[in-house]
């Protein structure tokens, strides 16, 4: 699966699958498994079971899951892999474009010469300040000095029209401008400026645009694993169940930095490579809930 698009989330999107979620999952887990009991001559989740084993992990509390062929058909398991692959970073933040003549006026009030804020630098003019001679259209941008750091410099940002303002004539970028950040002084912000290239744009002066702009270390490799693979338990922490033979699952801790759609980035875990369970988690969880002794 190729992700061009990240939208930032945490973690616990609806990672909360605890409470009503944990006793959802092993209520089904006990509905799905009670057939394969009864026909191994077990008596339910309170009975003895050859449809669902348990054997020790040296070293750790966790019993791996052993099941038969039928309880596995019936609980719907499906497995993929620990995988690695470039994710592009991208925030969205509103801008506006703005009249040359009104950045020269915003410049000369904010006077003092060269300075810093905190880690960008910022440049402020005394007097009568000249753009650079770039030809297009100014787009002002509005961001903090922690989102500015973040910002891949050198790379073109993607300019997309409000929601409500319909469809540009062409997909628009800009690339951006030569004019250092300046410093809001009313709001302890960064205004950062971008040129629109050419006329076809038909972008006009106030008009309000969403910027997606690509952050820095997006080239970067990093472990992911199917989202619907990650199960949290009834202390909010995330776990995935690996599968070395068919048959055997081992729940194992993962650490998850963030969701990018469907996948997750991981920061610990298991290896790339580790096949892992995509669908059915929740209810090899709710399995070893209700009958491991």
């Amino acid at each position: 699966m190729n992700v061009d698009h990240v939208v930032a989330v945490t973690p616990n999107r609806d990672g909360r699958r605890i409470a009503g979620g944990f006793i959802a999952m092993t209520a089904m887990t006990a509905l799905f498994l009670a057939p394969a009991v009864v026909q191994a001559g077990g008596s339910g989740p309170t009975g003895p079971s050859t449809a669902v084993k348990f054997e020790p992990v040296p070293g750790s509390k966790i019993k791996r899951v052993i099941l038969t062929a039928r309880a596995v058909e019936r609980l719907g398991i499906e497995t993929g892999k620990i995988s690695e692959q470039r994710i592009i970073r991208k925030q969205m933040v509103g801008g506006q474009i703005t009249h040359p003549l009104k950045i020269q006026a915003e410049q000369k009030i904010a006077r003092g010469g060269f300075g810093s804020f905190g880690q960008a630098q910022v440049k402020t003019v005394a007097a009568r300040p000249q753009l650079p001679n770039e030809s297009g259209a100014y787009l002002r941008l509005t961001l903090s000095e922690e989102e500015w750091n973040r910002v891949a410099k050198n790379v073109p940002a993607r300019v997309l029209p409000l929601a409500t303002r319909g469809k540009l004539p062409k997909e628009v970028s800009a690339i951006r401008a030569k004019l250092p950040p300046l410093l809001d002084p009313k709001r302890s912000m960064l205004r950062v400026y971008y040129i629109v290239p050419g006329t076809e744009h038909s972008l006009k002066v106030g008009d309000r645009m969403r910027v997606e702009l690509q952050l820095s270390g997006s080239n970067k490799k990093r472990k992911i694993v199917p989202y619907s693979a990650v199960y949290y338990d009834g202390k909010g922490k995330p776990w995935v169940y690996t599968t070395a033979k068919p048959l055997v699952y081992e729940r194992k801790r993962v650490s998850v930095e963030r969701i990018v759609g469907e996948l997750a980035v991981l920061t610990g875990g298991p290896p790339v490579g580790t096949e892992v369970v995509t669908v059915g988690s929740s209810l090899l969880f709710g399995a070893e809930v209700i009958y491991k002794r």
